[in-house]
């Protein structure tokens, strides 16, 4: 996910919708009435990552296999003025 995400000690109001979230259950926070937040079972975030990851996936693959020509990444870095990666030295690397 890329939105920004905080953990928060549990306060006593909140403690249920914990456990219901626990629990599997999505359980929606309100103010005066107004939906302004949701708990939500950690597996709902992980198959929402994997939704996007798949989707972003499929764009991938469906840009790969659009017409054109291929351009070569010393071309792309010239162009796009960036910097030269320094090959890793590995030689300090405990395997």
């Amino acid at each position: 996910m890329k939105e920004p995400a905080h953990d928060l000690p549990v306060s006593s109001a909140v403690e249920q919708a914990v456990e219901l979230a626990r629990g599997g259950v999505v359980t929606h926070l309100t103010i005066n009435g107004e939906r302004v937040a949701a708990l939500v079972p950690e597996s709902v975030l992980d198959a929402l990552s994997a939704a996007e990851d798949a989707e972003d996936i499929a764009e991938a693959d469906a840009a790969m296999e659009e017409p054109g020509e291929s351009i070569p990444w010393e071309q792309v870095k010239t162009e796009r003025r960036l910097p030269a990666l320094e090959p890793l030295n590995t030689a300090h690397w405990k395997v």
